[in-house]
């Protein structure tokens, strides 16, 4: 079924866009929304593959979000790495509830 809308009807959609460039670090800006509210952010990629994710402070901030956008690039990140090319410069997944 074809996205109607930002928010999905469950789980996480995580919509993420960097500056284009080769040299880290990479710092990506966007969003995570969820069914009920969107959330602004922003992840840092080091060289050395180590990801920091900052959520902007609202209320009703799921307590796990910021660490579940940290392994989500953290993994493309060592995808990229592994095919020897540069993080992606949109990064746009959906992660159901578990």
């Amino acid at each position: 079924m074809p996205v109607a809308g930002e928010r999905p009807e469950s789980g996480v959609r995580i919509a993420l866009e960097r500056p284009r460039g080769d040299a880290p670090p990479f710092l990506y800006a966007g969003a995570a929304h969820l069914p009920e509210a969107s959330f602004g952010l922003r992840a840092v990629l080091t060289e050395d593959g180590q990801v920091e994710v900052t959520l902007d402070a609202a209320p009703g901030v799921p307590g796990d979000l910021a660490e579940k956008v940290r392994l989500l690039v953290r993994t493309i990140a060592k995808q990229a790495k592994a095919d020897g090319v540069a993080p992606p410069l949109r990064i746009v997944r959906w992660r159901g509830e578990k």
